[in-house]
């Protein structure tokens, strides 16, 4: 007999056969009963039966859930055996093959120039292959093609004279090289799954925020307490700022100010002036006079 429980995402089965067996079998016992009574024993034996697998169930979230920590266990320990890249913190150096490469936690660089020559050993041309790609993972595993690793390059482009080959090969790398001003540049977004081991970014590495991006996070951290708006005054208080002065003083201090004689600065007491060193008589005062009427 088979048993068969679906659940979204599972499947549980349970399968048994029987085999005859003299020894244990109540075939010769049973059918010494009448056949009603062998019908509705068989419809408790079945209830009986379904009884037991539904135990199944009891146990089946448990189980679900101790399978997904297994699996958590296994990602967890393949992200830690992951190897950090290799590179050469943007400095150019010659690999195994022969290949100038310029590499950095994102992205490399490389290219290989080659002579072809004539058996007198006289150069025919030149020979430049160059690629650029992203600097991607060798474990645990390794992404070395795929859509978008590679971004850019050629293979085996000829060139009559070494001094153009060398204009053409300084001008790619200029057109490269805001890439590897730093040792972890960011990724960009799109390309961050080639960072990443079972969906967690790898120690190191950040990813491009684009303009918009960086709007949305300066205004989130924009609080409207920073901004209150002007409290009104209270109905009793006027707008005018008080004076902290009790107001029989300041009554006496207006008067006082109002007798003060506007020819006071001709009373004050005389500045000596300093002596000049003006030598000579001094010169008589001009005056002028108004004209007579």
């Amino acid at each position: 007999m088979a048993y068969t429980h679906i659940t979204p995402g599972w499947k549980i089965e349970v399968s048994a056969h029987y085999y005859f067996d003299k020894k244990t079998d109540r075939i010769m016992e049973l059918i010494q009963l009448p056949q009603e009574e062998l019908t509705a024993m068989e419809a408790a034996s079945v209830k009986r039966e379904e009884a037991i697998f539904s135990r199944f169930f009891s146990i089946e979230d448990e189980w679900k859930k101790q399978a997904a920590e297994t699996v958590a266990l296994r990602k967890a320990r393949e992200y830690l055996r992951a190897l950090p890249v290799e590179h050469t913190s943007n400095q150019w150096k010659t690999n195994q093959a022969g290949w100038q490469e310029l590499s950095n936690m994102v992205y490399k660089l490389s290219y290989r120039i080659e002579e072809n020559k004539k058996p007198d050993g006289r150069v025919v041309n030149y020979k430049l292959s160059w690629q650029i790609h992203y600097n991607t993972l060798q474990h645990p595993t390794p992404d070395l093609i795929g859509s978008g690793w590679q971004f850019g390059g050629q293979r085996d482009k000829i060139f009559a004279a070494r001094d153009e080959l060398d204009r053409y090969l300084q001008g790619r790398i200029k057109a490269y090289s805001h890439l590897f001003t730093e040792i972890s540049p960011p990724i960009p977004k799109d390309q961050k799954g080639r960072f990443c081991v079972n969906g967690v970014l790898l120690p190191g590495y950040t990813v491009e925020v684009t303009a918009e991006e960086r709007l949305e996070e300066l205004l989130s951290f924009l609080d409207d307490d920073l901004f209150p708006a002007e409290a009104a005054p209270p109905p009793d208080t006027p707008d005018t700022p008080q004076s902290d002065i009790p107001q029989e003083e300041e009554s006496e201090m207006k008067q006082t100010l109002h007798t003060i004689p506007r020819n006071q600065s001709q009373n004050r007491e005389p500045v000596p002036k300093p002596d000049t060193a003006r030598k000579g008589p001094r010169k008589p005062i001009h005056r002028k006079t108004a004209p007579a009427r």
